[in-house]
């Protein structure tokens, strides 16, 4: 289709694909890095952005009759005001089958694991060092992405699933480690945030605002 999430399930490795090449370009640098130099490494992942491509070994994680398509009220869209809405849903998806919906959410789900595997390299290998007591690791997304709520496919909406983003700080000693903060937080605190964990002076027009005391 022209129109549409379009995914691939790939019979090769985790390291055929970018993300794969990626970590592994990452951890040689950890591993090869001078170790009485502090560090600053940022890796960046393509999934799940489109086109939607991952090993088959990740799809077999979400079977196509297991996919349940998202709840659709009557008239869910009498009571939403246009600027909430992006009007640029993909004609493909409008009149696509549940079936080939399905589909298209399993493949998303599919590259989701596939990049969290990465990330899980990317992890192991900081214990493998032993540097995880040491670094500061910060998980961040660019935006949210719709699935077929209120009928919405992508992104550019005003609704949960397009505006917020997954956002985890790992701090060494932090009381809060590995707990939720209900906090309201954006992305522009992160740079203040990782100034204050390592001592260096935030510059004064940032607008964003430390998240060290949430931590």
């Amino acid at each position: 289709p022209k129109q549409g999430l379009k995914w691939t399930e790939t019979t090769g490795g985790d390291d055929d694909l970018v993300d794969g090449k990626f970590a592994s370009t990452a951890i040689r640098w950890l591993e090869q890095r001078d170790p009485e130099k502090p560090f600053f490494l940022a890796v960046g992942f393509h999934r799940p952005h489109l086109p939607l491509v991952a090993p088959s070994k990740y799809f077999d994680l979400y079977p196509l009759d297991k996919i349940k398509l998202p709840h659709e009220p009557v008239d869910d869209e009498v009571d939403i005001p246009l600027p909430a809405r992006n009007g640029a849903v993909p004609g493909y998806l409008l009149t696509a089958t549940p079936e080939q919906r399905r589909a298209a959410i399993r493949g998303y789900l599919a590259t989701v694991s596939y990049m969290d595997a990465q990330t899980g390299r990317l992890l192991d290998a900081l214990a493998r060092l032993k540097l995880t007591e040491s670094t500061i690791v910060v998980f961040a997304s660019d935006h949210g992405w719709h699935l077929g709520e209120h009928k919405l496919w992508h992104k550019r909406s005003l609704f949960e699933e397009s505006a917020k983003v997954p956002l985890i700080v790992y701090a060494p000693g932090a009381k809060g480690n590995g707990q939720p903060c209900k906090s309201l937080v954006e992305l522009l605190d992160v740079f203040p945030t990782v100034c204050e964990l390592t001592g260096v002076p935030a510059p004064q027009h940032l607008q964003g605002k430390s998240l060290v005391p949430l931590l």
